[in-house]
């Protein structure tokens, strides 16, 4: 059972009352014509095999209005200021121009459906999307409700807040790669970066480690973290502080340095001898090394270095 875009708006919060349970999902009263049909899967952010185990018969739930869009009418604007937003006018312009050279004709204005979804707030401004539809598509968007979504964004707020609060948190490792690990905070799945960690070796799968969000990115669907005790290591350093390690892998293009709890590359651009073909003619593994921090990224865990003495 589908909605038009006439009847809600995307983004919207709405209050609903259960009024079927069936195997496979709900069925919801939002004091309109017909009832909705909310599938299993929209009724939780955890992994459910039935109804009954997020819902109740006759319960009063919120859900957030969604649609079955695919995002090819969306226009994405990384800065735009509250102003910008309040001017609806102004926003209808761009859209009506876009609308009109991706149909290859003039689109009027009351054939236009406009919809604006806030991505993320800035110092200076928002990140916004908005999203355009027209009145006589062929196959045009209906809306549907979800729980699971409205959990979602809940879960984003909440894991900005943990960053912003310098929070520890504690993940379960889901599985591993070679370069990374997969947890779930606050049932959001999200990446830890192990590449550059001296601990990569005890994650182990199915066990809890403490992590630090380093980047929350809810509009790519990205939370990235770091074992606890690299993301202490890197605040501690500065950009010129000279730093002593121990070579723990050599590749044609650098060696990788134990400086404590994570390792550091010195690229061999960034050695006294840039034009080495192979630093193995230099360095070994387990030599003592000291070099100066060249560059810190925090968002991807990395530390350059760059030699400071023969």
């Amino acid at each position: 059972m589908s909605f038009s875009l006439e009847s809600f708006q995307l983004g919207d919060i709405i209050t609903g009352k259960i009024i079927k349970l069936e195997p496979t999902g709900v069925l919801v009263d939002f004091y309109t014509d017909q009832l909705a049909y909310v599938p299993l899967l929209e009724l939780s952010l955890n992994e459910i095999q039935s109804p009954e185990e997020a819902v109740q018969l006759n319960e009063i739930r919120e859900f957030l209005v969604v649609g079955n869009y695919d995002g090819e009418h969306d226009i994405f604007f990384s800065h735009c200021s509250p102003e910008t937003l309040k001017d609806s006018d102004r926003l209808y312009e761009v859209a009506l121009d876009l609308a009109s050279e991706k149909c290859g004709h003039p689109i009027n204005r009351e054939d236009l459906i406009v919809h604006t979804k806030i991505r993320a707030v800035h110092g200076v401004g928002v990140s916004a999307t908005i999203q355009w539809f027209l009145y006589f598509q062929e196959h045009p968007p209906t809306v549907s409700f979800s729980i699971r979504k409205l959990e979602m964004r809940t879960a984003w707020e909440r894991v900005r807040q943990l960053q912003a609060e310098d929070v520890t948190v504690y993940g379960k490792i889901l599985n591993k790669t070679s370069r990374s690990a997969f947890v779930k905070i606050e049932g959001l799945r999200g990446v830890v970066l192990t590449y550059v960690d001296k601990h990569r070796k005890e994650l182990i799968v199915g066990e809890e480690f403490p992590l630090k969000i380093i980047e929350v990115r809810e509009e790519f669907n990205r939370l990235v973290l770091l074992h606890r005790s690299v993301s202490i290591r890197l605040k501690q350093l500065q950009i010129g502080q000279v730093v002593s390690g121990t070579i723990r892998l050599i590749k044609d293009y650098g060696v990788f340095v134990d400086i404590g709890d994570l390792y550091a590359l010195l690229p061999a651009s960034k050695m006294f001898h840039p034009s080495v073909d192979n630093p193995n003619q230099f360095f070994k593994v387990n030599d003592h090394l000291k070099a100066a921090i060249f560059k810190i990224d925090i968002e991807n865990g990395q530390v350059v270095l760059e030699s400071c003495g023969s």
